[in-house]
């Protein structure tokens, strides 16, 4: 993978006032990664996306911050290579800035008030992103597919 690849991507990412969906993997404790998509908006070279508080990803980030994030289609296909990141809960004014920030444009709004309704003040978890420089080798890290965990979830249900 070229530099000049790994460099679009953390532009693309990084581009701010614009959301992007993205996979982010976080890790459980036996080191296994999980994809799940997340809408992401980014601002000052920083990533910020929020979350549901009782969900499994929530947990891995309070156990591993260590993150990898690559942009995505809304069907959870990655669209360029994996950058590493570090991922840090939010919580005060950072966190009433990062919600606004997440407010961006209908759809923003539109995800905004669907969370504040279905998830209202602390049942919602907001994290920022630090995107860290080097490439992530693939080739090294087991990852559970996006769709393998909505296929589980629908069983689940």
């Amino acid at each position: 993978m070229n530099e000049n690849t790994i460099q679009n991507t953390r532009q693309l990412l990084t581009s701010p006032g614009t959301g992007h969906m993205a996979l982010l993997t976080s890790f459980r404790r036996n080191g296994v990664g999980v994809r799940s998509l997340v809408g992401t908006v980014a601002s000052q070279g920083k990533l910020y996306f929020m979350t549901a508080s009782n969900t499994w990803k929530v947990k891995r980030l309070a156990n591993d911050p260590r993150v990898t994030l690559a942009p995505g289609t809304a069907r959870g296909k990655a669209l360029g290579p994996a950058i590493e990141g570090i991922a840090r809960r939010l919580s005060g004014e950072e966190l009433k800035r990062a919600r606004d920030l997440l407010r961006v444009g209908i759809v923003g709004h539109f995800w905004g008030f669907i969370f504040d309704l279905r998830n209202p003040g602390e049942k919602t978890a907001v994290y920022e992103i630090s995107l860290e420089a080097e490439p992530v080798n693939q080739g090294m890290i087991p990852i559970r597919s996006f769709e393998e965990g909505q296929k589980r979830e629908k069983k689940a249900i």
